[in-house]
This record gives C-alpha cells, sequence and structure tokens, in this order.
C-alpha cells in the first residue's frame, strides 16, 4: 500500500481481525449514517436504528476472529446490520404477540379440542418436515423467521421468483398433507 491510497478490503479486514480499534473507528465515522438509514427501513419503525447499528458494530468486533477477508468490508457491514436489524425486529414481534396474550386470555380448550390441536401439531411438524430441503428452507424462513420473499432471496441465492414458487408448492404440498384437518376442522 503506498502513502494516501486508500487501504483495500482485505486490508480492512484483516486491521479488524488483528484488533486495530483506529479501522473500527474509521468505519464507524464513514457507514454510521447510511447503516442507521439502512436499518431504519429494515426495522419498519419498530426499534431504535441507531440502537441496531451500534449492536452491529459491537458484533463486527466481537466476532472480528471469524471474518473471511476476501469479502468486501461495505457488504460485511450491511449484512451485520441487516442481521441485527432482523433480529430486533423478530424480539419486537414475539413481545407484541406475548403482550396480546397476556391480554387476551385464551378459554379453556376442551380434552376434544386439546387432542386435536395436538394432532394438528403432530401433523403439521411432519409435513413441514417431509418438504423437499430447499421449500422446507423456504417456508421455515417465512414462516417461523418471518422473513419476506426478497429477504429470502438474499439469503439463498435466488431470485425472489424461486421464492415465491418454492413457497406456492410447500404451501400445496402441505395442504395436500393437512387435508384431513382442513376438510371440516374437525380432525382426523
Amino acid at each position: 500500500m503506498t502513502e494516501g491510497t486508500p487501504p483495500t478490503d482485505r486490508e480492512v479486514i484483516e486491521r479488524l481481525r488483528s484488533g486495530d480499534r483506529a479501522t473500527v473507528d474509521r468505519l464507524l465515522a464513514e457507514f454510521w449514517s447510511p447503516l442507521c438509514q439502512y436499518a431504519e427501513s429494515v426495522l419498519a419503525g419498530v426499534a431504535d436504528p441507531q440502537d441496531v447499528v451500534q449492536e452491529a458494530f459491537i458484533k463486527l468486533w466481537t466476532r472480528r476472529d471469524r471474518w473471511s477477508s476476501d469479502g468486501s468490508v461495505r457488504a460485511l457491514l450491511y449484512t451485520v446490520t441487516r442481521n441485527a436489524a432482523l433480529d430486533e425486529r423478530r424480539r419486537h414481534v414475539r413481545l407484541d404477540r406475548a403482550i396480546e396474550n397476556v391480554d387476551r386470555p385464551d378459554p379453556m380448550p376442551t380434552p376434544a379440542e386439546e387432542t386435536v390441536a395436538a394432532d394438528l401439531h403432530r401433523a403439521a411438524a411432519q409435513a413441514v418436515s417431509d418438504l423437499p430441503p430447499k421449500r422446507q428452507e423456504v417456508f421455515r424462513l417465512a414462516r417461523e423467521e418471518g422473513l419476506s420473499y426478497g429477504e429470502i432471496a438474499s439469503v439463498m441465492g435466488v431470485s425472489p421468483q424461486t421464492v415465491a414458487n418454492q413457497m406456492s408448492l410447500a404451501l400445496a404440498d402441505l395442504r395436500i398433507a393437512l387435508a384431513q384437518f382442513l376438510v371440516d376442522g374437525a380432525g382426523p
């Protein structure tokens, strides 16, 4: 590296890996505002984007020995920020659901309803496990992790249309596998 030439991505990541705090300070100065704007778009108002970006930089630092020096620093920062924002968004969704459940107690189910619910739960878990791997992954990312089709496409390295197709096939497979529960709602 010559005098005045900015360091390469590989050099920046190697500096991070070696514990160079000045590198983190430079990354904070350069990327703080754009990362906060990006986090705000992912969070959709459920949390403070500055807290999320701060958390992302903490993860960047505490996990610095794990980062590969082959990638882009910018992509790494956006990926860590995205993951931190999605984690925060999921935490808020779970908290909101928990609050709703506390506010609205469910009536006590009958033993027959409990049996049907348990049978449906087992059948649904088995039906999801029986899906082909790609469909199962798409289904779990969408339904269990709350990711959008665009986010799933990014995670899996496929197009959003492929995600939509896989989800459509997964839902069709699940409808067939759970048909006995869907016909009249009475269970087996």
